[in-house]
């Protein structure tokens, strides 16, 4: 369909509707990780962030593992956690909802999407086999 709605029509679409949500998250953990130690070096907090938020980068490296593996509730809590971010940012620097974000969130729609979809289909082809076994 296009780049930012995926079209989920068997296993392997649902699971390419993950891909831009896995790349997002070690995204925001590397950036997020670099400026948490650029914290340390300076003595002081830059953009919001201080060395706590080294936490919040492991945090994104194991959602972007597990959205990579299709775990439905990492997908959940990925979509989750990045909202929460960014009402927070917005709630302190005073920022509107940039472009970023906006693809940022529709990555993560379209994560929750496919992975709900893949185990769907998975489902589906399990039953599928167990019902053409039962009748040999």
């Amino acid at each position: 369909m296009s780049w930012y709605w995926k079209e989920i029509e068997d296993k392997d679409s649902a699971e390419e509707a993950t891909k831009a949500a896995t790349g997002i998250s070690y995204f925001i953990a590397a950036v997020t990780g670099l400026i948490a130690i650029l914290t340390f070096v300076y003595s002081k907090p830059i953009l919001g962030l201080n060395g706590w938020s080294l936490l919040d980068a492991g945090l994104f490296v194991v959602i972007g593992w597990r959205i990579g593996k299709l775990s439905r509730a990492w997908a959940v809590v990925g979509l989750a956690l990045y909202l929460l971010e960014t009402a927070d940012s917005i709630g302190r620097r005073g920022l509107g909802f940039s472009i970023v974000s906006i693809v940022f969130v529709i990555a993560y729609i379209n994560a929750l999407r496919g992975v709900f979809a893949y185990h769907k289909y998975v489902k589906s082809e399990a039953e599928g086999l167990s019902q053409s076994v039962s009748m040999v």
